[in-house]
């Protein structure tokens, strides 16, 4: 009885290690902004971190500080045009580079492309479907006709459901049961969101909005402090600031935007992320074949 209560135990712990599985936003990480399509600023913009993008960019009017010192501060996949607009670090470009006479800039990379876009896109398109699938864990209520006010349970990882029409007139937002620094994982269902305002309380959290619905999301005189999964949106607007990392199918505006990653963050069971099938961890092997010779040993003793 001995012998299979510790199998038993073992086996558990085992499953409690191969079940575990990491969240976060993988190749898109290291950059600021992660657009599938194509970029474009309409009006000046200031980009503190690293810009990635899978087809054409138009950085005429954009200053890239790649802050993070990422090993590329532009990657595109499609064509580049610059006029104004300049790069802090190494760009990658797949096409050809339209640039004025007079900008010297020359540090451009020859190396194999960094990024495979269509097989980012995949993940991601994944990601955000199994994060909606998600049960909530949170509430979401609203006051004052400009107020929302999200509950937690306390836990370090909350989801929360929310429809995108209710969002347009919200511009600030109150926190009730929820541990400082904890992750938040807020579902949005609707096409088109528009959101404005002061949105600023959600930087004492880990917070990533998936728009799994959404083509177009609109940010526009707002102060955002939260990363965006937006995978067949474009990200409009202008007048305001974003500190977080946006992975988006295009982008079309002339926000302001500071670097700040979305945080890793471990699910218990294998719910959200099934992609691969984990490795056995040595060290479980180990446990469990040690398990296995001491309780044999123990049973041949009572023969």
């Amino acid at each position: 009885m001995k012998l299979v209560s510790m199998v038993v135990m073992a086996t558990a712990l085992f499953s409690q290690h191969t079940l575990a599985e990491t969240v976060d936003l993988g190749v898109a990480s290291n950059y600021n902004v992660f657009v599938f399509d194509s970029y474009k600023s309409t009006g000046w913009s200031s980009i503190g971190g690293a810009v990635a993008v899978g087809g054409n960019a138009d950085i005429s009017t954009s200053t890239i500080s790649n802050s993070a010192n990422n090993p590329y501060g532009l990657v595109v996949g499609g064509n580049l045009t610059k006029s104004y607009g300049g790069v802090n670090g190494t760009t990658w470009v797949g096409g050809t580079v339209s640039k004025p006479q007079w900008d010297y800039y020359n540090n451009y990379s020859s190396s194999a492309a960094p990024i495979d876009f269509a097989a980012a896109k995949t993940s991601f398109s994944s990601l955000s479907d199994k994060l909606a699938s998600t049960a909530s864990t949170g509430s979401v209520s609203y006051s004052y006709g400009s107020t929302g006010n999200l509950t937690g349970t306390g836990s370090s990882v909350e989801y929360f459901s929310v429809n995108g029409s209710d969002l347009t007139n919200i511009s600030n937002w109150s926190f009730a049961h929820v541990l400082a620094n904890a992750t938040l994982i807020i579902n949005v269902s609707g096409s088109n969101i528009s959101l404005s305002g002061g949105w600023s309380g959600f930087s004492n959290y880990n917070v990533l909005f998936n728009f799994y619905d959404a083509t177009t999301v609109n940010l526009s005189n707002i102060s955002f402090a939260a990363s965006i999964l937006a995978t067949d949106a474009t990200i409009t607007g202008s007048g305001g600031s974003f500190i977080g990392t946006a992975v988006a199918n295009s982008w079309s505006n002339s926000l302001t935007l500071t670097n700040d990653t979305f945080s890793a963050f471990e699910v218990a069971n294998s719910s959200v992320i099934p992609s691969t099938v984990p490795e056995p961890h040595p060290l479980m092997l180990l446990l469990m074949g040690l398990v296995m010779i001491f309780g044999y040993r123990y049973y041949r003793s009572k023969l």
